[in-house]
Order: C-alpha cells, then structure tokens, then sequence
C-alpha cells in the first residue's frame, strides 16, 4: 500500500476516531509491502501483506471466479462507477468493493480520484492513487470521509451500514439489489442488479445579522 493512502485508513472498532500508527518490516519505494497498523485508543492491530491491509478477523471469501466475467470490461465499470457516484471532485476519495474494484486503476485516472479498492482479485494491483484492502462488515475510513462507496453482492449486508457511514453528506451509495437500500438514504436510481442512493446533502441554516 502507497504510505500516503495509509492516512486515509481508520480503525473498525467503536470509539473516538483515532490515526491508526503504523510500523513498517517491509518499504521499497514508498509502498508498503508489510507492516502493522496499531490504533493508539483500542490496541487493535491490522496487518499489512503483500501490500494489501487486512482489516478482517478470518479469511475473506473473494468469490473470484464469479466476479472474473468483469475483468475485460473496466473502462466500463470505470465509467458507470464514475456516473453513478458523481466522481467530479479530482482528489476525493472513492472506495470499489468487489467487481467494482477492476475498475479501481481506471477510474482514479478517468476523475483523478483516490480509490481504496475492498477484497479485490489478485489481478487488481495497487498504485499511488489505488489501495487494496480485506474487510468484512466494516469500511475502515473516518465517517463523512469519501465521496461514494459501490458494492457488489458478496459482501455481507450490514457492510451497506457502515458505507452510509462512510460517505459524506450529499454523497453516494451503491449496492446490489440483494442489499435493500437504507432507510436513511434516498434512491436515485435502479434496475434489475443495484440501485443507487444519495445520502442527504448537509442543511446550513441561514439567519438574518443583527441591525
């Protein structure tokens, strides 16, 4: 993992939002091959192998053969991912779960985008603007902190909880339509295999001065 997305990561326990600290065994050009990331207020610690930061407590089930059909086709997922997330904010942060994740190192490209890329094949690689990471049922990002999050079918349903969480107000959410989409959210758009979904934009409240 490139050291500098390494900021981008939190961890999943619940607790005042704390810098995870981060001890390196292995660096070759500012990525981090293997190492350790430690959060200073639970004592949780996320190992980093082969570059990849595993935020899981068991073995993740890639399902890859379901998901290689996607691997020709990126530049599509690219762009449907970029539309349906509204990626017009070069520098934001976006994160790709599952079949969306072919799309990570194009779409960072397309809208000059950060892409932390969930339980992504083998063949996904990492980047400097491209992360990879195993989860489970937790995104570990600040909450309000990326611009969208897409989803695909495989992942556990009470992970949509913690993209709600994770995307900022007024930003997007995609999901498999095995996945109802949350009550707190309000869908967009849809068709037979994901909807998606804004979360409400912030309200700022507007007084008259004092004369």
């Amino acid at each position: 993992m490139f050291i500098e997305l390494i900021d981008l990561l939190r961890c999943i326990n619940t607790h005042d939002e704390a810098w995870l600290v981060a001890s390196f065994n292995s660096i070759k050009n500012r990525f981090v091959e293997e190492g350790m990331l430690g959060c200073p207020s639970c004592s949780a610690e996320y190992w980093i192998r082969g570059g990849i930061a595993d935020f899981t407590a068991e073995t993740v089930e890639l399902h890859e053969d379901e998901r290689r059909g996607a691997s020709h086709r990126r530049e599509e997922l690219a762009t449907r991912a970029g539309a349906y997330l509204n990626a017009t904010e070069p520098g934001a942060t976006i994160v790709l779960g599952g079949v969306w994740a072919y799309a990570a190192q194009e779409l960072s490209v397309m809208a000059e985008v950060r892409v932390l890329a969930l339980n992504a094949a083998r063949e996904v690689k990492e980047s400097e603007t491209v992360g990879l990471l195993r989860v489970g049922e937790k995104i570990p990002v600040a909450p309000g902190s990326v611009l969208g999050v897409t989803l695909d079918a495989w992942f556990p349903g009470k992970i949509v909880e913690s993209a709600v969480r994770a995307v900022r107000p007024g930003g997007r959410v995609v999901g498999p339509v095995s996945m109802p989409p949350p009550a707190e959210l309000s869908v967009l758009a849809h068709d037979d295999k994901y909807w998606v979904a804004q979360k409400a934009p912030e309200v700022i409240k507007l007084s008259r001065g004092s004369r």
